[in-house]
């Protein structure tokens, strides 16, 4: 089920501001004492996502209460982001309009409150809390709505199904009022090996500036107390631009 820890803060970074999540802190969590000191209580996980104009990376990290990651209950999250972007336009220079490339970077941090339900096969986690990002592209684009630093609310929500022993599911979805920004990623996976699975991916992305879609596939291998997930395929406006592929890997472990 950690592989769709970082779904809700993975995002691109394209026209309108772009959509990036990556490098910012997280410091350990602590918690209470344990109901069982064998069971993993903290998570940590961290990639990068790159297309062809964008590159972003995040960090972040979590604390579970009461009996653990893998069992119901209240637990807390944290993670940040930063991204580097591009995008083409034009600016208005007194007589006409000129080609424009403009450059952004985005800075990004989240601190969640949640709760995780374990009804049967099915794992659902609800998070709640503050977020706050900043936007700046060179030269200032007066066209884009999506510059400046704004403090908003984040939600998020992760689900996982067991279809078999083989077979697995999972969506996730975040909105964020910072710029009115939303992500979604849904994954089908079979098990190739217990330690290997491989599987497709798809989902829709944008915020008050750009809508996008993307779809491909991905890798995901456990290596020992680490989970890696490797992902790739085609990104875009809807038809509004020629797509472009994306490279995504994310680390996730727990202890």
């Amino acid at each position: 089920m950690p592989g769709g820890s970082i779904a809700g803060v993975r995002s691109e970074l394209r026209r309108g501001g772009g959509l990036s999540l990556a490098v910012v802190l997280l410091a350990m969590l602590a918690g209470p004492v344990r109901a069982d000191p064998d069971a993993p209580h903290t998570e940590m996980f961290t990639g990068f996502e790159t297309s062809d104009n964008y590159t972003s990376g995040y960090v972040g990290g979590g604390y579970a209460f009461g009996k653990g990651l893998y069992n119901a209950g209240f637990r807390l999250r944290a993670v940040g982001a930063y991204g580097r972007y591009n995008y083409d336009g034009a600016l208005f220079d007194g007589s006409d309009y000129v080609a424009t490339t403009f450059d952004g970077q985005v800075g990004f941090a989240a601190a969640l409150i949640g709760y995780q339900f374990r009804p049967g096969r099915v794992t659902v986690k609800l998070f709640g809390g503050i977020e706050a990002e900043d936007q700046n592209i060179t030269p200032r684009d007066p066209n884009n709505s999506v510059q400046g630093s704004e403090i908003g609310v984040r939600l998020l929500a992760e689900t996982w199904y067991d279809i078999s022993s083989r077979w697995f599911l999972s969506a996730d979805a975040s909105y964020g009022t910072a710029f009115q920004e939303y992500f979604s990623l849904a994954r089908v996976g079979f098990r190739v090996r217990p330690k290997l699975s491989l599987g497709l991916e798809g989902g829709a992305l944008g915020n008050e500036e750009y809508d996008a879609g993307r779809g491909g596939g991905f890798v995901r291998v456990n290596l020992r107390k680490l989970e890696m997930t490797l992902s790739g395929g085609f990104t875009g406006n809807y038809l509004e631009d020629d797509p472009s592929g994306y490279v995504s890997l994310g680390v996730y472990r727990a202890f």
